[in-house]
């Protein structure tokens, strides 16, 4: 994943950062960072997220349209039954089968588009748990490299010899 190794590439331009040690706060134990290599790497991963996160909009809209069709592709079909029984009203018997086809054909319009609304919810549920899969992944490698430059702040700050007391 793209993401991934630019978050390693700022990790590595961490480690590679100037040390600064002074007695005089606030530059205790910091790190000095090229600022245009920072920027570069942030505006790398800028560019790389919005891929996945451009692929779970079009999935939600995909499956908008979807949904949208069978509804239309229902409504073509309820409204062809009822120009059909319309049309047999003139004989009870053909009135008693076009209504019976009538039936049949929206109850199947009704299961085609309760099957179609099952897979794009399907479909979009599963997107949506790689999506959340990806971000975790992320974050837990974002508090991973957190805590290891809290870490190596902390032994920094252990190694640093007080300076001599003047009285």
């Amino acid at each position: 994943m793209e993401i991934l190794r630019l978050l390693d590439e700022l990790e590595d331009t961490a480690d590679r950062g100037e040390k600064w040690y002074c007695r005089f706060p606030p530059f205790i134990g910091k790190t000095v960072l090229d600022a245009a290599d920072l920027f570069d790497l942030i505006h790398q991963m800028r560019q790389s997220l919005p891929q996945e996160m451009t692929e779970a909009t079009q999935l939600a809209r995909d499956r908008d349209r979807i949904l949208e069709e069978a509804h239309e592709q229902r409504a073509k079909i309820i409204e062809a039954a009822r120009e059909q029984a319309q049309l047999m009203t003139s004989n009870d018997e053909l009135v008693k089968q076009a209504e019976a086809k009538a039936d049949a054909i929206i109850e199947e319009a009704e299961v085609e588009a309760d099957h179609i609304r099952a897979e794009a919810d399907a479909w979009a549920r599963s997107m949506v748990e790689r999506l959340e899969n990806y971000t975790d992944r992320v974050q837990a490698t974002v508090q991973k490299t957190k805590q290891m430059l809290l870490t190596q702040q902390g032994e920094h700050e252990q190694e640093e010899p007080e300076p001599p007391h003047q009285e």
